[in-house]
């Protein structure tokens, strides 16, 4: 029991420096598009803690995860930033997320031993939600943007078949916790998304109106949640998904 209580602080701890470099390191954990559009990629240390650690050490890396934006914010590159120096921005949706993300792991696993062919279910529950999100995603931004939705919408579905090509490819196999892992980076990355989104929206209306030129709350928070949201999901898969495999098999002879 010390030895593998040992393991996960020593553990905790390499994670927390990762997503420490990953913060303050430019254009490593949150990669600036646009000053008003980032990919944030420094979520998925905290998930690949979600399957490797207990659940207080996992919920303990969103803690650090947030209180690492947090200061990272007083030295803002965007005029997004300023406002995750409230820590009901930064730190709070970044402690949920990592309680939602264990939920989500723990509620994905129930169900893979209780249910026959649950992983079929499971990837048609993921796909269904990517589809769906997909296509009105890209009917929120026609609307936010102006933009034709006439070519938009194929572009959408575009993507939609890419990602599930990838998504296809990752998890075909007899290892049902290869259909497991990136299903939970996938929900619990969308999760994430909306939980910033919501505090952003939540705490600072008038800051959002006033950089996104547009009272329609709701539609901003669900075009970037769907434009955004995806492109961290699909990377959170790519990259999480083989480290997390790797770990588990050298945890698992250990």
């Amino acid at each position: 029991m010390k030895k593998n209580n040992i393991q996960d602080l020593t553990l905790t701890a390499v994670f927390t420096a990762i997503i420490l470099v990953m913060i303050f390191v430019p254009q490593l954990g949150f990669i600036t598009l646009t000053p008003l559009v980032s990919v944030t990629i420094v979520h998925i240390p905290v998930l690949i803690g979600v399957f490797l650690l207990p659940k207080r050490y996992a919920i303990l890396l969103g803690l650090f995860f947030g209180i690492g934006s947090w200061i990272r914010a007083f030295t803002p590159m965007g005029p997004l930033d300023v406002l995750f120096q409230y820590p009901w921005i930064s730190v709070l949706p970044r402690i949920l997320f990592a309680v939602a993300a264990v939920y989500i792991y723990q509620g994905l696993k129930a169900i893979d031993g209780k249910f026959k062919h649950s992983d079929i279910y499971m990837f048609g529950a993921v796909v269904l939600i990517t589809t769906f999100a997909t296509y009105y995603g890209a009917k929120a931004v026609a609307d936010f943007t102006g933009w034709n939705f006439n070519w938009l919408a194929p572009i959408a579905l575009g993507l939609v078949g890419i990602f599930i090509t990838l998504y296809f490819a990752l998890v075909k196999s007899n290892d049902k916790t290869r259909m497991l892992v990136p299903s939970t980076f996938i929900m619990s990355t969308v999760v994430h998304t909306i939980l910033v989104l919501t505090a952003l929206v939540i705490f600072a209306p008038q800051d959002i109106i006033d950089l996104f030129g547009t009272t329609d709350l709701f539609g901003v928070v669900y075009s970037v949640a769907v434009t955004n949201g995806l492109v961290e999901a699909l990377a959170a898969v790519v990259i999480g998904t083989p480290i997390v495999l790797a770990l588990q098999v050298v945890k698992n002879k250990r």
